[in-house]
């Protein structure tokens, strides 16, 4: 994505960025910042990763709100004057997703539904939403609002085609907070076993540079409730851990959890006939243009 594109995009623009303080969050806060937005303002439930995320960034033109999706008022009174809207706020971990399945469905379809009507309320120009490849045929909770969550934003953007929305379906964020690259470097720095559900387990992985490619290449060409998705090779479990600690380790067979898959996919099959291929993505039309 060429630079002053970007910039012309973002350059003056007032933009809310909610679940701002996680991973992929921070890493659009910290990637905007060099565009000269008038205004960034970070939604979080989290007071603690609020302050920590002040200290980091300490800018006058950023704003830190406290505050949950599920609230609608407060997400309505939040994006006043918004130009832009990130949305990164989900519960993620699939195990807390499975023990408190409501919980799940609060946060990741009705606090989507807030976010989608407050921006139409605040007549927001454009929304990008984060989802992932566990909403490809889902056999967990998380993965299941995901899925949902991806159709509610093409459903929205048909019955409310003035704001435009976009969507990019993720893999696993390198290194993210929680990952299993993140649990494998501290039973590392421990000297514990590293715990392997599976060798022949695989998912999907981006490095944080990729990351970065994908969300601004889709917001800035992408429309019309579209879902954008990384061109992306599995990679074995078994590889991550010898990337991390090498290949004399000892391990434990942990075994899979509940519904886990062996393996994920990047696409529904019946996604597959209208994709539109492009360098390094691939574009799923919303259907529900056809329908």
């Amino acid at each position: 994505m060429e630079i002053e594109k970007i910039l012309e995009t973002f350059k003056d623009k007032s933009i809310m960025v909610f679940g701002g303080t996680g991973t992929v969050g921070s890493l659009i806060v910290e990637y905007l910042q060099q565009f000269s937005p008038k205004v960034l303002r970070i939604f979080s439930n989290d007071e603690n990763s609020l302050w920590e995320a002040q200290q980091k960034f300490g800018d006058n033109k950023i704003r830190y709100i406290i505050g949950d999706i599920r609230e609608y008022e407060r997400v309505k009174r939040s994006l006043k004057d918004v130009d832009y809207v990130f949305n990164c706020a989900a519960i993620k971990h699939v195990p807390f997703a499975e023990y408190n399945p409501i919980e799940v469905v609060k946060t990741n379809i009705f606090g989507l539904d807030n976010i989608i009507n407050a921006s139409v309320e605040q007549k927001i120009k454009k929304i990008l939403h984060i989802s992932t490849d566990k909403a490809v045929e889902p056999s967990t909770n998380m993965g299941a609002t995901k899925m949902i969550g991806e159709r509610l934003v093409q459903a929205r953007y048909m019955q409310n085609p003035t704001i435009d929305m976009v969507i990019t379906r993720f893999g696993n964020v390198w290194g993210s907070r929680g990952s299993i690259v993140q649990i494998i470097r501290e039973q590392k720095r421990l000297g514990k076993p590293i715990t392997i559900t599976d060798p022949n387990m695989t998912r999907y992985f981006m490095q944080e540079n990729e990351v970065i490619d994908l969300i601004f290449t889709a917001f800035v060409e992408g429309h019309n409730g579209d879902v954008w998705v990384p061109k992306l090779s599995p990679v074995l479990l078994s590889e991550v851990i010898k990337k991390e600690v090498g290949e004399n380790y000892s391990y434990q067979i942990i075994g899979a959890r509940k519904a886990e898959k062996i393996s994920e996919k990047l696409l529904f099959d019946h996604e597959i006939p209208n994709i539109i291929d492009i360098e390094k993505y691939w574009i799923i039309p919303n259907d529900y243009k056809n329908n």
